[in-house]
């Protein structure tokens, strides 16, 4: 949709699909945090549209068959979901957020999803909290800084379409990958990048230290 809002029509990086060997290595990854506890929830969307994939159900089919109980959540932008979308989408319990950037698409999407049940909310973002993307889009800032980081707090991270995996959740052209679905299970760690010195986010007294000195990797 080109939305003037969202950094995806000027990626620094190849626009792909993650292929099937690389989402299946995101398994292997998500089942040893789940073993260990400390994965609680699975959100399948990124910096892109997930639900333009062909094989987008059959891959929530695949992940559910693996994780009988973890909360499946989707982001999108509703312009590929139809009745028959939102009925499989119940059958392996994958509930969504919906974002208005353009209401004349997001409209009927939300009823759909409302009739059958998944719809977790709507995001409003560009008009009630607005954010530049750490400095990637040009935007408006209306977003409050808040005291932590969340991601780098709880040790989030999303595995880009490439392989790649970023410790940033605004990540739109890798600057803040810290590693490979090809690493070792286990061996990721997270860490500030460069992004952190335009985000609205702290990091706490030492990411702010950071931030003043420009020290990021």
């Amino acid at each position: 949709l080109r939305c003037s809002y969202c950094p995806s029509p000027t990626l620094a990086r190849p626009k792909v699909d993650m292929s099937a060997t690389d989402f299946m290595r995101v398994i292997e990854h998500i089942r040893y945090y789940v073993s260990a506890g400390t994965q609680k929830e699975i959100n399948f969307c990124g910096i892109g549209e997930s639900m333009m994939r062909p094989d987008f159900i059959d891959l929530m089919r695949v992940a559910r068959g693996v994780f009988p109980t973890i909360p499946f959540v989707l982001a999108t932008n509703g312009l590929h979901m139809t009745e028959e979308t939102a009925k499989r989408m119940v059958e392996h319990r994958v509930h969504c957020w919906i974002s208005l950037h353009r209401p004349e698409k997001a409209g009927p999407a939300i009823e759909i999803a409302k009739r059958h049940g998944i719809l977790l909310g709507v995001s409003a973002d560009p008009s009630i909290n607005a954010d530049d993307w750490a400095g990637q889009v040009k935007w408006h800032r209306s977003q409050p800084y808040v005291s932590a980081c969340q991601w780098l707090r709880e040790g989030k991270v999303m595995a880009l379409a490439d392989g790649r995996v970023s410790a940033c959740c605004l990540d739109a052209s890798g600057i803040g990958v810290v590693g490979h679905v090809d690493d070792p299970i286990g061996s990721l760690k997270t860490k500030p990048s460069k992004l952190c010195m335009g985000c609205a986010q702290e990091i706490g007294m030492v990411g702010f230290k950071q931030r003043e000195a420009g020290s990021y990797a």
